[in-house]
């Protein structure tokens, strides 16, 4: 059971602001793919920023609500971090659904029985 679903055409944004005043220096938009993964070129140096990817909206009538919690995600912008690449990953963003997969019931049961 698989209770997460990809989502593709959701709008996701990457801004940047500055740390001294929050600022917002620049933003940049893209779309998620069918497999719920979106790739955005970001110009520029951003070593004294703070940026974030953000979920802007999603296409999906019976998914809208941002869930707290997922609704951004960090990313480090700057060469100057020891980092060889120049590909990002950012954690992952989420939707909401206004009703439950039919099996969701069964599976948060399989969680409660779970002694931790």
């Amino acid at each position: 059971m698989n209770a997460i679903r990809s989502l593709s055409s959701a709008k996701v944004r990457v801004q940047c602001r500055t740390r001294a005043t929050s600022e917002k220096t620049c933003s940049f938009d893209g779309v998620t793919d069918a497999t719920g993964t979106y790739k955005i070129l970001v110009a520029d140096e951003h070593e004294h920023d703070i940026c974030e990817s953000v979920l802007i909206s999603s296409p999906d009538g019976s998914c809208q609500k941002i869930v707290q919690g997922r609704e951004r995600a960090q990313v480090f912008l700057t060469h100057n971090n020891g980092m060889a690449s120049d590909t990002r990953f950012a954690n992952a963003l989420g939707f909401e659904r206004k009703t439950p997969f039919a099996f969701c019931a069964q599976l948060m049961k399989q969680y409660e029985e779970v002694d931790v």
